[in-house]
């Protein structure tokens, strides 16, 4: 019996002692058996998602429209003769700057001379009667009216004769209708002659009357406009530059028929020019004239040259349902030509001072769009609203607030209220 209670207890010792050995040979919580700290490397710490993120902050955004559109001059004249008449000579050829007044070229003037010196002559005539009637008769003034009425119907068989003509190549379509009322004014104004000097004629061998006085009167002021129109049909020779600019076309040659059937002289004002644009009814509201507009060339994208809206049309182009807008855009150095494509950058609506996150921070989450903001190492899905968007940037109407953390690197794989580990700030880009 004590034989067996020894053995016992030295059964019991021995188990002691094994437990013993194995509390001293296991590592403590967090350390290897070097002793060194082996925490980071736990289970929990590794399923942590690295994540890049960004401080909300306050900025100014702003919202742009591009818009495409073609170059033409500010201004553009197609210059036509006013009377019809042989080309006696060309002073300008393309590309020439002219100003305005400038004499582009010059129809034939012996006939204009002679029909000027024609009704000069008839005013004369036509106030000497005058006077004559207002003085009394004598044989020789009967004789000069009569001589009188012989020249005012050589005047008016000459005008009947060219308006039978130019009526018949009126008639075939040849002659412009513009050419066509001033020979029809000239033949009027010659017949008109006629009628007043044998109308004086009459009133001279008659003896003057008051109403015969009021008559000759007349005549003479239609004499005064005859001799106006032939003056003006003189000067009109001279075909002369409406405005400033510079010469785009020539269509006609030294002896050449120029007539309103066709310009002579394309003329272009390109010191400045006009960045034609069709804009939406959607974008129309943001236009007014006077909005500033960075326009980039085709030819030159790196270029921007700046310019205003000059013009906004009231309303759509039926065929288009488009809003024409033009841009002024100063064209000093000459470089900008008609028929360039432009692109306008326009600024329609600035926020100063708005609260904004980098657009990539954003994304759709359940059909709304949302960030993942971070707190305390916690990815939070955060659902937001949004205003503006320019230059990489998203403005914030709700749902965050002023240096909430948004994350912009990583965020792929995140989930809602995912541990996270930190590793970039400040990112913006």
């Amino acid at each position: 019996m004590k034989k067996r209670t020894v053995v016992s207890i030295i059964v019991i010792i021995l188990v002691v002692i094994a437990g013993a050995g194995v509390l001293i040979t296991r590592r403590e919580p967090g350390l290897d058996q070097a002793g060194i700290d082996s925490s980071q490397d736990s289970p929990q710490e590794i399923r942590r998602q690295a994540v890049g993120v960004v401080s909300t902050d306050y900025r100014t955004m702003q919202e742009r429209v591009a818009l495409h559109g073609i170059i033409s001059p500010w201004a553009e004249v197609n210059i036509v003769p006013k009377i019809p008449g042989k080309v006696a000579r060309v002073l300008v050829q393309v590309g020439d700057e002219v100003a305005k007044g400038d004499v582009l070229a010059q129809l034939e003037t012996e006939e204009l001379a002679l029909q000027a010196k024609q009704a000069e002559a008839a005013l004369a005539s036509a106030q000497a009667g005058l006077a004559r009637m207002q003085a009394g008769a004598r044989p020789e003034e009967v004789e000069q009216a009569e001589a009188t009425v012989e020249q005012a119907r050589v005047g008016y068989e000459n005008a009947r004769s060219t308006y039978e003509r130019a009526a018949k190549l009126h008639e075939a379509g040849v002659m412009a209708g513009k050419d066509w009322d001033a020979i029809s004014a000239q033949y009027e104004v010659a017949q008109a002659q006629k009628l007043a000097a044998e109308k004086t004629l009459e009133l001279v061998r008659k003896g003057a009357r008051e109403e015969d006085l009021a008559t000759a009167k007349a005549g003479v002021a239609q004499a005064e406009v005859a001799v106006a129109l032939a003056r003006l049909s003189l000067e009109n020779a001279a075909i002369k530059a409406p405005i400033a600019g510079v010469v785009n076309q020539v269509n006609v040659q030294v002896g050449d028929m120029a007539s309103g059937a066709m310009p002579v002289v394309n003329l272009v004002d390109i010191s400045r020019v006009k960045l034609n644009l069709q804009v939406s009814e959607r974008e129309i509201t943001r236009f007014s004239r006077g909005l500033e507009v960075a326009v980039a060339l085709d030819a030159q994208p790196d270029v921007l040259v700046s310019g205003r809206v000059s013009s906004v049309a009231p309303a759509a182009d039926a065929r288009t349902g488009l809003f024409p807008v033009a841009v002024e855009l100063t064209n000093s150095d000459g470089k900008l030509k008609p028929g360039m494509y432009g692109t306008a950058k326009v600024v329609i609506r600035e926020a100063a001072d708005v609260l904004a996150v980098p657009e990539r921070a954003v994304f759709t989450a359940e059909g709304r769009l949302a960030v993942y903001v971070v707190r305390e190492e916690v990815a939070y899905l955060t659902p937001v609203e949004l205003g503006l968007r320019s230059d990489g940037f998203a403005e914030i109407l709700s749902g965050l607030d002023f240096g909430d953390e948004v994350i912009v690197n990583g965020r792929e794989f995140v989930t809602d209220k995912a541990p996270v580990r930190v590793v970039e700030r400040g990112i913006t880009q």
